[in-house]
């Protein structure tokens, strides 16, 4: 059943506030000596790992998307501010899962605010110069809201960014959530609908897909750049 009363959905509002809160300070304590941000959309899908699909990938994906913004510290680092929405979908016929009052499919709606950081093996940026592409790897923190559980995750992945256009960039990513929850699905030890639970611990969702950013300067660069490409 999903989570009942007042105070506790006061006190996820508050925790999911005071984040995102965190998260708009981080970013902009950094625009005092910001050269480039980058802002964008994420269009892709999402599936997961549980009890319902304990090791299928990509299997059941679902339309997945949102936004982001992210400052780049150098032409190698940067860290970023993303917000996702998806819909997680399972079939339990195509596991024979039997859990109870669960046996139907499942079918929730899944929210994510995540801070990340991402390392360029080559030199890149979206702005200025010749090199136009690189493969990357990120990780950071998230916290998620979902129909049955809210809790952290830890987001990491990797993919590659190409620069077809100045001052566009478009990376192609896989991105992997390890949650600290096993109620994802509702499927977990001491539920009394968990009839046949089969003890998958702690729940995992991913995203992949195409990030689409555009690069601009909140302010005129006088000094000598970092993110010039040689």
């Amino acid at each position: 059943m999903k989570k009942q009363g007042a105070n506790w959905s006061y006190l996820q509002e508050k925790r999911k506030s005071s984040i995102l809160v965190l998260s708009i300070l981080i970013l902009f304590t950094l625009n005092v000596k910001a050269q480039t941000f980058e802002v964008g959309a994420y269009a892709g899908a999402a599936y997961y790992l549980g009890d319902y699909n304990t090791s299928d990938h990509f299997k059941d994906s679902d339309l997945a998307y949102g936004g982001l913004l992210k400052y780049n510290i150098n032409d190698r680092l940067s860290i970023g501010l993303s917000a996702t929405q998806t819909t997680i979908v399972s079939d339990a016929a195509n596991y024979n899962a039997t859990f109870g009052q669960n046996e139907a499919d499942l079918n929730l709606s899944l929210n994510e605010l995540a801070i990340t950081g991402e390392f360029n093996f080559f030199p890149y940026s979206t702005s200025e110069g010749n090199r136009l592409w690189t493969p990357y790897i990120f990780g950071g923190v998230g916290y998620f809201s979902s129909d049955y559980a809210d809790d952290f995750s830890m987001p990491f992945g990797l993919g590659i960014k190409i620069n077809p256009v100045n001052k566009i960039g478009l990376n192609l990513f896989w991105g992997a959530r390890k949650t600290f929850t096993d109620k994802i699905d509702n499927i977990y030890a001491g539920n009394p609908s968990s009839i046949n639970y089969t003890g998958y611990n702690y729940d995992w969702y991913i995203f992949y897909g195409l990030n689409i950013t555009f690069a601009f300067q909140l302010k005129k660069d006088t000094g000598c750049r970092n993110l010039i490409r040689r």
